[in-house]
């Protein structure tokens, strides 16, 4: 069995954890300590660990409660890189919006997020996290009592992505083909897991609330972001090689500041547990253009 030591990253959620021996199977209670820690803290930082690409995927699922009896039958993705020097690698350069992956799907939930730091340059673009649990948890009487049985409506948007950059040329703009309308989820989300309440609201993809003139919709959408990205809120991961990133997708957002394809490698192996199969790969190929 794992020695499991767990360090709380901020008050709120996130913690480094060491000792973790990353072998396929691990043992039950293994299993169960680090499936507690991660509904309790929503991101789990294991620092100087390397694993490949299967035993990362294979804990992507364990952590979710996932049973993988058959470690030999994972969906394997090993091409699956968020980087600045890959070829064919995902987000290549720019900053990127606080959000949640497929936030927009009303098909392919996706519960875990995981990065793996292949090769990490120095300095490096840290990942950013928020906890919308948190926020659901200290959002301000008036603004509960507002939002709490409305609608969010999600969808990729460029006229709104470019609105809320606020004029920042170093924003990347994520383009997708889903083939899926507007998906309308509820802005007090319940965890389907855990039972938490999520504030279920983010700058990259929600575009307006369900039946609210344009004028208030966008008020109030204004006064979320300001309470859910508020100054001291944030955690910044800044990156090693050998890092193990995993983190509740649902529970928590995550973003960056500007990466440069000519600046330090950056690249980052990633997993999504469960992994949205019949979802179109996203095209990270423009940058906003005044």
């Amino acid at each position: 069995m794992s020695a499991i030591i767990a360090r709380d990253l901020t008050p709120a959620f996130g913690a480094e954890v060491s000792g973790l021996e990353p072998r396929i199977p691990l043992d039950e209670e293994t299993i169960a300590i680090l499936r507690a820690l991660f509904d309790a803290r929503g991101l789990l930082v294991f620092r100087n660990t390397p694993v490949d690409i299967k035993f990362q995927t294979y804990l992507s699922e364990l952590l979710i409660g996932n049973d993988v009896p058959d470690p030999d039958a994972l969906f394997v993705k090993d091409n699956f890189l968020i980087s600045n020097r890959e070829p064919a690698g995902a987000a290549p350069y720019g900053r990127l919006l606080y959000h949640s992956d497929q936030m927009w799907s009303a098909k392919d939930r996706v519960d875990l997020i995981s990065l793996y730091g292949r090769e990490v340059g120095q300095p490096t673009t840290p990942t950013m996290f928020v906890s919308a649990v948190e926020a659901w948890e200290t959002l301000p009487d008036n603004l509960r009592e507002m939002v709490e049985y409305r609608s969010a409506i999600q969808h990729y948007d460029p006229e709104v992505y470019r609105k809320r950059a606020d004029g920042d040329m170093d924003v990347l703009v994520s383009t997708y083909d889903t083939g899926e309308d507007f998906a309308t989820t509820p802005i007090a989300y319940t965890h389907p897991r855990t039972g938490k309440t999520i504030l279920y609201v983010c700058q990259q993809t929600t575009q307006r609330i369900a039946d609210l003139p344009a004028d208030e919709s966008d008020a109030l959408l204004d006064a979320l972001f300001e309470h859910l990205y508020a100054k001291g809120k944030e955690l910044a991961h800044d990156w090693q090689e050998g890092d193990l990133v995993m983190w509740d997708n649902l529970a928590l957002q995550h973003a960056r500041p500007n990466v440069l394809v000519e600046g330090p490698a950056r690249t980052l192996r990633k997993t999504l547990a469960p992994f949205p199969m019949a979802s179109v790969k996203p095209n990270y190929g423009s940058v906003i253009e005044a």
